[in-house]
C-alpha cells in the first residue's frame, strides 16, 4: 500500500513537471514566435508587400476578433474533444500557419493567416487552466500557472535574439517558416511528454479524492458573484496593461524628450524581469495566497503608472519598468491559478473562458479610448493617471474575492 502511495505521488510530481514545461514550451511557441511575431516583422514585410500602415492596425484587429470568437468556441471543442486535443491540435496548427506566411503575397492573405494565429493563441491557452486543475497538487497550482505565463516572454526572447539575424541573412520570410518548422516540432514533441508523462492530460476522469470536491461544486452556476469578479478583474488586466505598453515610447520620447536609448533600456528591464516574475509571484502566491499577493500585484501596477506619469527622475523610470514587469506577467498568471484553485476542472476551461472574452473586451475598449485622452487634455501623462487609477480600482476588488484556501468557488 505505502509503495503504491509512493508510485502515485511520484507519478504526480513527473506529471506536475511535464505540465508546467510543456505548457510554457507552447505559451512561447503560439504567442512570442507566434501571434506577436508579425509586430516584431511588420515594417520588413511592409516593404516587401506594399500595404499601407493602418493596415498593421487592421491585422492586429483580425488577430483580436478571431481571439475572442476562439474563446467563445472553445468550451464547446474542449467538451467534446477535451483540453488536451484541442491544445496540442492548436499549437500544431500555429505551426503550420507560421510556415504558410512566409508564401503570403498580400495583406489580405496576411491578415488571414495573422487572424488565425489569434485563434490558435486562445485555443492553446484557455484549456490549460482545467488541465493544470486536474494534474497539478493544489499547492503548486499557482507557481505552475505564473511560469506558464512567462512562457510568452521566454518566447519573444527567442523571436528578438532569431529573427534579425535570419532578416538580414535569409529575408523575413525565412523567419516565419523557420519558427513555424519550430513550432511543429514542439508541439510533436510536447505531445509526445504529455502523453507518456502526464497521460492525464487527455483524460477527463477523476480519481476519488477529486469526485467529492466535484459534488460539492457541480451544482454551482457559471455566473456566479466570484466568477464574475474574475472576469472584472482580467478585463481591467486588459484595460490597464494595453495602454501603458502602446503609449511607452511615445510619451517619454516625443513629450518628455527621452533617449531611445533609455525607452530601449527600460523596455529591456520588463523583459528580463518577464522572465522570472511569473514563477517567482507564483511561488509567494502559493505561500501567502493568491489573494495577498494578486492584490499587491494590481497595487505595483498601479504604482508603475504612477512614477511614468511624474517621472521627474531618470531612476523612476527604472523603478516603474521594475514594478511593471514584475506585476504584468504576475496578474496573468495569478488570475488562472485563482481560477484553478476555486472552479472545479469541468468549469474550469469555461469560466477561463469568460476570463479571456473580457480581457480582449477590456483591451479593445482601451485601445479605442485612450487616443481620445491626449486629444482632450493634451498630453499623455492623463493615460498614465487613468492607468493608475484603474490599476487601483481592480486592487480594491481583489479584496471582494473568497479566500481561495478553501477550493471552493463561493456562489
Amino acid at each position: 500500500m505505502a509503495l503504491a502511495t509512493h508510485a502515485q505521488a511520484k507519478h504526480r510530481r513527473w506529471a506536475s513537471v511535464t505540465v508546467a514545461i510543456v505548457f510554457t514550451a507552447y505559451m512561447a511557441v503560439v504567442f512570442g514566435l507566434g501571434l506577436y511575431l508579425f509586430s516584431l516583422l511588420a515594417s520588413e514585410m511592409r516593404q516587401t508587400l506594399g500595404f499601407a500602415t493602418n493596415t498593421i492596425g487592421a491585422v492586429t484587429a483580425a488577430a483580436q476578433i478571431a481571439f475572442l470568437i476562439a474563446a467563445i468556441l472553445c468550451p464547446r471543442l474542449t467538451k467534446y474533444f477535451g483540453e488536451g486535443p484541442v491544445m496540442i491540435s492548436a499549437v500544431i496548427v500555429s505551426g503550420g500557419v507560421l510556415s504558410a506566411v512566409s508564401a503570403v503575397g498580400s495583406a489580405t492573405s496576411m491578415s488571414i493567416f495573422v487572424g488565425s494565429l489569434g485563434a490558435c493563441a486562445a485555443f492553446m491557452v484557455i484549456p490549460t487552466v482545467g488541465v493544470i486543475t486536474r494534474t497539478v497538487d493544489f499547492r503548486y497550482r499557482s507557481r505552475v500557472n505564473g511560469l506558464v505565463s512567462s512562457g510568452t516572454a521566454y518566447g519573444q526572447l527567442a523571436a528578438g535574439s532569431i529573427a534579425p539575424w535570419l532578416v538580414l541573412n535569409a529575408g523575413w520570410r525565412s523567419v516565419w517558416l523557420v519558427l513555424g518548422i519550430a513550432s511543429v516540432s514542439v508541439g510533436v514533441a510536447g505531445f509526445v511528454a504529455l502523453k507518456t508523462l502526464a497521460p492525464e492530460t487527455f483524460s477527463r476522469k477523476i480519481n476519488a479524492d477529486q469526485q467529492k470536491l466535484q459534488r460539492d461544486r457541480s451544482a454551482v452556476p457559471l455566473f456566479t458573484r466570484t466568477n464574475c469578479l474574475v472576469w472584472g478583474l482580467f478585463a481591467t488586466c486588459g484595460i490597464a496593461c494595453g495602454p501603458w505598453q502602446n503609449y511607452l515610447s511615445s510619451f517619454l520620447s516625443d513629450e518628455s524628450g527621452f533617449s531611445i536609448s533609455l525607452i530601449g533600456r527600460l523596455w529591456s528591464i520588463i523583459g528580463f524581469v518577464g522572465l522570472f516574475s511569473g514563477f517567482a509571484v507564483g511561488m509567494v502566491a502559493d505561500r501567502f495566497g493568491i489573494k495577498r499577493t494578486l492584490g499587491s500585484s494590481f497595487a505595483l501596477l498601479s504604482g508603475s503608472a504612477i512614477l511614468v506619469a511624474i517621472h521627474n527622475d531618470v531612476a523612476l523610470l527604472y523603478v516603474a519598468a521594475l514594478c511593471f514587469g514584475s506585476s504584468y506577467f504576475a496578474v496573468y498568471g495569478l488570475i488562472p491559478a485563482y481560477i484553478s484553485k476555486t472552479v472545479a476542472d469541468e468549469q474550469a476551461t469555461s469560466v477561463f473562458a469568460g476570463a479571456n472574452i473580457c480581457l480582449g473586451l477590456g483591451t479593445a475598449l482601451a485601445n479605442l479610448s485612450s487616443g481620445y485622452i491626449p486629444a482632450l487634455s493634451g498630453s499623455l501623462q492623463h493615460v498614465y493617471i487613468c492607468v493608475a487609477v484603474v490599476a487601483g480600482c481592480a486592487t480594491l476588488l481583489v479584496t471582494a474575492l473568497p479566500s481561495e484556501s478553501s477550493g471552493i468557488s463561493a456562489p
